[in-house]
C-alpha cells in the first residue's frame, strides 16, 4: 500500500507545512565487489568482497507515493563527514555495518573493504552503511555531527516537488530513527556549505519499509586500522524521500546538495545555525539514541521518472596543435534546449566559451562536437565541462575533463596523484586507435577495466570507479594495439 504522510512543525523560526513521502518499494541491481581483502584477528577471519559472497546491491530507483524515481547518476556529489571529538571518540573513526554470511569463525562480508566512511557513503549501496551515525554515548558511538553531500556545480529545476533526497535506514519496521535535513543553498570559497534552506524533521512514522531484511555485521576501528567485530543482527530496511520543495527550494533556485543532522538539533535552530558544526548549542556532543540512525550508504539526488532529463553517455576531449576537440554523447533529449561549453584554468572558476542548440527531441543517442582554439591561451592546464539546459530552464553539469596543452613529451600522465575521487588521464597517441585501460592493485588483481577510443593528439579522460577503490597503491595501464603497454602508478587516498 502506498502512503503519503504529511505533518507540520511549529518552530520559532523555520518551517511551514513540511511533507515527506514514504518509500514503499526499491528498484535495485547487483554487481560484484571491486576488490577482495582478508584479514584475521583473535581467532576470527574477515573476508570482504570474496566470491561467492561479493554482491554489491545498488538502489537504481524506488516508488514513493504515486511516483517512481530514478537515481540521478549524472549529478555526482561528494560526501564530507564533519567531526567534533567527544568523550567517547576522537579522530577519524570508522563504524560500519555490512551484509554478512557467517560460517563458524569466518565472516564473509559482501562489499569490498573500505576502512574510511566517506568513500563508501558516496554512492547508492543498499547492503552497507553505518551504525549509530550521530550517537556520541553508546558502545557503538561516533563523533560525526553533520553529513554533507556537496554538489559543487549546483543543480536547478523548475519542478522541485518531483526531485528530492532519499534517506534509507536499517532498523525495525515502524521504528526507524529520526533525523533532520536541509538543502545547501550556497557554498563558501572553500566549497563548504555557507547557507541552507528550510530545516525538515523526519520521524519514524515518515518511513516506508521496502525491505528486504538484511543480516549484517557491525565493525569499527580508528582509521586506518583493520575493522574489528562489534556484533551481528538481522533487521529491515526503511526509506523516505524529502522533496526540494519541502526543503523550501523554489522553481529555478540552485541547490548545492544537502546536509543531515541529528534529531536533537534544537527546535529553535534556524538555517543560519547549521553552518558551524562545532557550535555545541546546535550540535551537542552527547547525542544518544534514537539520534544514532543506522544510515544505509545511499546518497545523492533522485528524480521522478516523468521528469528525467538528458543523460550524458560520454564526454571527452583531445588537444592537437592548439585545437581542443570536444565530443559528447547524450540520450533522452526529449526536453533538451541547449548546451553551454565552459572552460577553466583551475578547475573551479569556469567561463562560457560557446553554445550549441539541441538538434533533436528524441530518446536516441546524439553526438555533439566542438573545437576550441587555445593558441592564445597562456595556461597549459585546461578544464572543460558542459552545462545542459532543459526547455523549462532546469540545468545541470556534465563531468569535468582536464587537458594538458602541448604536453608532447609525456605519453601518459595521471593527476591528481594521490587521488581521492577523480583521476584524470592524459594519453598522447600518434594515431587514432582503440586501447584497453586497466587498473590493478599491487597483487595484480584488475579492479577496473575500460575500452577507450583515442584520437591523434593529447586525449583526456576520467577513470570510472576510482572513488569506490579502497585506499592504497594501484597501477594504471594502457594496452596499445600491437601489444605495447604503458603503465603508471598512482595512490588512492
Amino acid at each position: 500500500m502506498k502512503t503519503r504522510i504529511l505533518f507540520s512543525i511549529i518552530a520559532l523560526t523555520s518551517v511551514q507545512a513540511i511533507s515527506q513521502v514514504s518509500i514503499t518499494a526499491v528498484n535495485t541491481s547487483t554487481s560484484s565487489a571491486a576488490s577482495s581483502f582478508t584479514y584475521a584477528n583473535a581467532g576470527f577471519t574477515y573476508n570482504w568482497g570474496l566470491t561467492p559472497n561479493n554482491s554489491i546491491v545498488s538502489v537504481n530507483g524506488f516508488t514513493a507515493g504515486a511516483q517512481n524515481y530514478s537515481y540521478a547518476s549524472f549529478l555526482p556529489g561528494t560526501v564530507r563527514l564533519r567531526r567534533v571529538n567527544n568523550a567517547m571518540v576522537t579522530g577519524n573513526y570508522t563504524l560500519v555495518w555490512a551484509q554478512v554470511v557467517t560460517s563458524g569463525t569466518v565472516y564473509n562480508m559482501f562489499p569490498e573493504y573500505q576502512n574510511e566512511m566517506e568513500p563508501f557513503f558516496n554512492g547508492r549501496v543498499y547492503n552497507k552503511g553505518t551504525d549509530n551515525f550521530f550517537d556520541n554515548t553508546s558502545a557503538n558511538s561516533n563523533n560525526i555531527e553533520r553529513l554533507d553531500w556537496i554538489l559543487s556545480g549546483g543543480y536547478s529545476t523548475t519542478s522541485p516537488g518531483l526531485v528530492g533526497f532519499s534517506v534509507f535506514e536499517r532498523g525495525a519496521v515502524g521504528g526507524h530513527d529520526p533525523f533532520c535535513i536541509a538543502a545547501i543553498t550556497s557554498l563558501d570559497g572553500l566549497g563548504n556549505p555557507a547557507t541552507y534552506g528550510t530545516i525538515v524533521r523526519v520521524v519514524a512514522a515518515n518511513y516506508g519499509d521496502p525491505g528486504p531484511t538484511v543480516t549484517y555485521r557491525i565493525l569499527k576501528a580508528q582509521n586506518p586500522a583493520n575493522l574489528l567485530d562489534a556484533g551481528t543482527n538481522t533487521q529491515n530496511r526503511g526509506g523516505v524521500i524529502v522533496s526540494l520543495q519541502s526543503l523550501g527550494i523554489t522553481s529555478g533556485q540552485t541547490i548545492y546538495g544537502y546536509s543531515l543532522f541529528s534529531n536533537d538539533l534544537p527546535i529553535a535552530a534556524t538555517p543560519a545555525n547549521l553552518v558551524d558544526f562545532t557550535n555545541a548549542t546546535y550540535f551537542p556532543t552527547n547525542t544518544g539514541n534514537p539520534g544514532g540512525i543506522d544510515l544505509i550508504a545511499v546518497t545523492g539526488i533522485y528524480i521522478a521518472n516523468s521528469l528525467l532529463p538528458v543523460k550524458f553517455v560520454s564526454f571527452s576531449g583531445v588537444e592537437n596543435q592548439n585545437i581542443v576537440k570536444l565530443k559528447w554523447e547524450v540520450e533522452n533529449e526529449t526536453t533538451a534546449d541547449r548546451y553551454e561549453v565552459e572552460r577553466s584554468y583551475d578547475g573551479r572558476i569556469f567561463s562560457v566559451i560557446n553554445q550549441l542548440k539541441s538538434n533533436s527531441n528524441s530518446s536516441s543517442v546524439n553526438v555533439y562536437s566542438l573545437n576550441d582554439n587555445v593558441s592564445a591561451v597562456f595556461s597549459s592546464q585546461l578544464y572543460y565541462r558542459i552545462k545542459q539546459y532543459d526547455l523549462d530552464g532546469s540545468y545541470y553539469y556534465s563531468k569535468t575533463i582536464a587537458l594538458r596543452k602541448n604536453s608532447k613529451p609525456l605519453e601518459l600522465l595521471l593527476y591528481p596523484n594521490p587521488s581521492a575521487e577523480n583521476l584524470f588521464v592524459n594519453v598522447r597517441s600518434a594515431v587514432a586507435e582503440k586501447v584497453n585501460l586497466t587498473v590493478s592493485n599491487l597483487s595484480g588483481l584488475q579492479v577496473i577495466t575500460q575500452q577507450i577510443n583515442l584520437f591523434a593528439g593529447n586525449n583526456s579522460l576520467t577513470v570510472n570507479g576510482i572513488d569506490k577503490l579502497p585506499p592504497g597503491a594501484y597501477q594504471l595501464s594502457i594496452q596499445w594495439q600491437g601489444g605495447r603497454k604503458t603503465t603508471k602508478q598512482f595512490i588512492k587516498k
